[in-house]
């Protein structure tokens, strides 16, 4: 999971950003609430089980998973393996991996959760990108297009590496 070859980025026009805060304020009855939260540049409170779910990781997890505490490393390492959108919440020490709907198929850990159905996650604005300006959340691999989600079978293999290397460390 230590892969580096982070996959090119372009800047989003302002349309496809307004694309990306429609499909993301969808997965609220009313998205219009989403919005006006991310209008004033706070957090949004957005359903999972519908359009995507999360999983939530650990910090230790991610860390020993991506082989680095440095966060453009860490970045990079999680744009290249999972290839979706993902949040960091330092304050709270999570990342957040953005995921399809369905539950996932990995065998249990300790430091990972998969939030479904009957869960809510708070979501800060899409250009919120930088650890500096986001220590209650910050999109550390950004989403680049609607449906944008991460690979459910390398987040697995994520989960398992970095679980390994976390119990092997204990011992």
């Amino acid at each position: 999971m230590n892969t580096v070859d982070t996959p090119v980025v372009h800047r989003l026009t302002e349309s496809e950003r307004e694309s990306i805060r429609d499909w993301l304020a969808g997965s609220l009855n009313r998205p219009q609430v989403a919005k006006d939260q991310w209008e004033k540049g706070g957090i949004a409170a957005l359903a999972l089980g519908r359009r995507f779910s999360a999983v939530r990781l650990t910090e230790p997890l991610v860390y020993a998973g991506t082989g680095s505490r440095m966060s453009v490393h860490v970045t990079r390492a999680l744009a290249s393996a999972l290839r979706g959108p993902v949040l960091h919440a330092p304050s709270i020490q999570r990342f957040y991996a953005f995921t399809p709907p369905a539950a996932p198929t990995w065998e249990h850990s300790p430091y990972a959760e998969y939030l479904g159905r009957d869960n809510y996650l708070g979501v800060p604005p899409i250009e919120l990108t930088d650890p500096e300006d986001g220590l209650e959340g910050y999109w550390a691999v950004p989403v680049t297009r609607p449906g944008d989600l991460c690979d459910p079978t390398r987040l697995a293999a994520l989960i398992v590496a970095g679980s390994l290397e976390l119990k092997g460390a204990e011992s």
